[in-house]
């Protein structure tokens, strides 16, 4: 053996425990070391030949590492190659890779070729296993792609810088540009920067609290388009729980909200349609009522006329005189119905066209609310009805409108008297509440029905529809009343229970006319003259 190549293996072999050889090209011989020897299965007694080398290259390999060993001999380049060689004792294949180079002589002749084999078969092992992991990878990866592509929602997916990575086929065809041209961008790149700020600060949203937004949004792109879409965004990690970016998933909803729309539409046209049917019976009812309500008190009147003619023509009678005053105060009566029903009409033409005003002044309420009580007490209680004032509180000055407040209580006094059966009680209740008067009118009369109780201050609503009912009236009395409450500011509600009675409560809130002073006004003021006719006219409908 020659030493010098023994001692240049064993320097080759200090640095890593590689196979080393040395070829003498020369002579057709080579050397190799113990971890050599070991890795392909031979010992001292191998004959070590360029043939026994071939040997030891797996049959399908052998031309092609002769060809490779003649080249590298040849062209004196460095050569690194990876080969499968067949273990000459037990008949095992490995993976080796082998190194080195070819050294001349001075003539410039090949002389030697020395190199390095190493077992990769592990790392071989992990390659093959890392191809099929990697095969998979791209099949399941070729897999969700086409099944991303047939998912016709918008699909896309962003880094945690809002980069674009990736999208479906939906997404390309929704913004109108290709895959390969989005990835890389920004929405600032798609969009107007508008939305492109919008969608920034939702994608920063979704990352930092980490977790999925949702959001029905209309944007619009370059390309002028607009659409609706519903949006939802989610992050995804690392195996280390660390975000690396966010998946969006977007739906053009725009054809959905136009039917949508249109269904509510629809349903408004439906609801409209409904509330002008409802509206022409109830006008329907009213006028069928307000012809009845006409007809009657003329009806009375011409008989009153009647008789009066026929005793005119008949006066000898001792009695005339007092049947005449009875027809008499019989024309009068209807003549207040005839001028109430007018009078109501009136206020609600002026209401509906904005041209029912209120006159504030400064005034004492107490004082007004008790005087109109007394002052219908003996009418009520010739029908046989107690009536009661009580008063938490003397005197209270705040702005209203005397005549308006006046034919408030007229009113609910009158409806309290129309319902309340004899030996009845009606009470009228004045609170301080501070920041309001509160004013309570409360009978013992027959009640309101539940069902009628959250319509009984809508217009032309009556609790009794009947023409043959008990009391006349036209249905707009408590509309009017709920108007020129709240023209005060105020509010007006009712309690009530069948068979038990109802109370009607309002609310004046307690306010001052700035500019003017609280001058006392007595019963006798001209303000309240005509109280009597009042009472008469609002009273009207209540047969004696």
């Amino acid at each position: 053996m020659d030493l010098k190549n023994d001692f240049l293996i064993n320097e080759l072999q200090r640095f890593e425990e590689l196979g080393v050889f040395i070829y003498d090209i020369k002579n057709d011989i080579w050397t190799s070391s113990e971890i050599f020897d070991e890795l392909v299965g031979i010992n001292d007694s191998y004959f070590k030949d360029f043939k026994s080398w071939l040997n030891i290259i797996h049959p399908s390999q052998r031309e092609e590492f002769e060809i490779y060993a003649n080249q590298a001999i040849g062209s004196g380049e460095y050569f690194n190659k990876e080969y499968r060689i067949v273990h000459q004792t037990d008949g095992t294949e490995k993976w080796v890779v082998v190194k080195g180079k070819a050294y001349f002589d001075q003539y410039g002749t090949p002389e030697k070729l020395v190199g390095t084999i190493h077992d990769i078969s592990e790392l071989k092992k992990s390659e093959e296993r890392y191809k099929k992991l990697y095969k998979k990878f791209q099949e399941k990866q070729a897999f969700l792609e086409s099944l991303i592509n047939l998912i016709p929602d918008l699909i896309f997916y962003k880094d945690v810088s809002s980069t674009y990575l990736g999208c479906n086929k939906a997404f390309e065809a929704f913004i109108g540009i290709k895959e390969k041209d989005i990835i890389g961008q920004t929405d600032f790149d798609i969009v107007d920067k508008e939305y492109a700020e919008h969608f920034r600060a939702m994608d920063l949203t979704t990352m930092k609290q980490g977790d999925h937004l949702r959001k029905e949004e209309w944007i619009k792109y370059p390309d002028g388009k607009r659409v609706l879409v519903d949006t939802i965004k989610t992050p995804y990690y690392d195996a280390q729980g660390n975000i690396l970016g966010l998946i969006g998933v977007s739906r053009d909803i725009t054809e959905r909200s136009k039917k949508e729309e249109l269904q509510k539409s629809i349903q408004e046209e439906r609801r409209r349609l409904n509330e002008v049917k409802e509206t022409d019976r109830i006008k329907t009812e009213f006028f069928t009522n307000i012809s009845h309500e006409l007809r009657t008190p003329i009806n009375v009147i011409f008989s009153a006329l009647q008789m009066e003619e026929l005793m005119l023509k008949n006066c000898s009678s001792e009695n005339s005189s007092i049947d005449r005053f009875k027809y008499i105060k019989m024309m009068k009566q209807n003549c207040y119905r005839l001028l109430r029903l007018i009078n109501n009409l009136i206020d609600i033409t002026k209401i509906d066209n904005d041209y029912f005003n209120i006159d504030e002044s400064n005034h004492d309420i107490i004082n007004l609310i008790e005087n109109i009580t007394l002052s219908v007490a003996d009418y009520i209680e010739n029908k046989g009805i107690s009536i009661t004032f009580d008063t938490d509180v003397e005197e209270k000055v705040i702005a209203y409108d005397p005549e308006k407040i006046e034919r408030i209580m007229l009113n609910l006094l009158s409806n309290a008297v129309k319902f309340t059966p004899e030996d009845g009680n009606i009470l009228v209740k004045i609170e301080d509440n501070t920041s309001d008067i509160c004013i309570r009118i409360k009978d013992t009369g027959r009640g309101i029905p539940d069902n009628k109780l959250n319509s009984i201050f809508e217009r032309f609503v009556q609790v009794d529809k009947s023409l043959t009912r008990n009391h006349e009236g036209s249905g707009i009395g408590l509309s009017l009343v709920k108007s020129q409450v709240e023209l005060h500011g105020g509010r007006i509600s009712v309690t009530s229970k069948e068979g038990q009675g109802t109370e009607f409560i309002i609310h004046i809130p307690c306010k001052l006319v700035e500019s003017q002073d609280y001058v006392k006004k007595d019963f006798d003021d001209p303000i309240y003259k005509d109280c009597i006719e009042k009472i008469n006219i609002e009273f009207s409908d209540i047969y004696n």
